[in-house]
């Protein structure tokens, strides 16, 4: 009776080793056979970091041909380093959402904690050119407060921007509390 379940047991190892063989999931390298020595394997080689330009890219849907153009715009990079990047309790911007894409003119809400209610608000395309700028006013100053403004650019093809909404220190003149957004500009 031993030597039956020895049997059965081994046919049952063979049964699992064929149906995993057949497996479409990969779980890492097949075990070593019996007696015999492990696979070697290489490391995959190591891939590129993504560009840290912005750029429009073209990305065909599956199963259609791709488009004569670009239809979407890579947003890598568009917007500058920080230098004094604002909290949420200072600066919050509710419209557009980060990476939208957008038409002029542009109609920018949130809620902006700005000293005499006063902040400034700025387009830029991926170079840092400035194509549009217009000084905010929130409804209050010192408080957390609902603005809205509209920035009026100009276009001819799809293209990376940042909108950067900011303050101007009283004492230098520098700009702080930063808040920047990605976006696409359409024309």
């Amino acid at each position: 009776m031993g030597w039956l379940r020895t049997a059965a047991a081994a046919g049952l190892l063979a049964a699992g080793a064929a149906f995993a063989a057949c497996s479409d999931r990969d779980d890492g390298p097949a075990p070593p056979a019996a007696g015999g020595e492990p696979p070697t394997t290489t490391a995959p080689a190591p891939t590129e970091p993504p560009p840290t330009t912005a750029q429009p890219t073209t990305q065909p849907t599956p199963g259609r041909p791709a488009p004569a153009g670009p239809t979407t715009v890579q947003m890598t990079g568009v917007c500058p380093p920080n230098p004094d990047p604002a909290p949420a309790s200072v600066a919050v911007v509710t419209q557009p959402a980060p990476n939208a894409s957008v038409t002029s003119p542009l109609t920018v809400t949130g809620m902006v904690e700005a000293f005499e209610a006063t902040f400034q608000a700025e387009l830029l395309d991926a170079q840092q050119n400035q194509l549009a700028h217009v000084v905010g006013m929130a409804q209050q100053g010192q408080v957390l407060s609902p603005f809205s403004v509209q920035l009026t650019f100009s276009v001819t093809a799809p293209t990376p921007g940042c909108l950067r909404i900011y303050q101007q220190s009283a004492k230098d003149g520098s700009d702080t509390k930063i808040l920047l957004v990605p976006l696409v500009l359409l024309p």
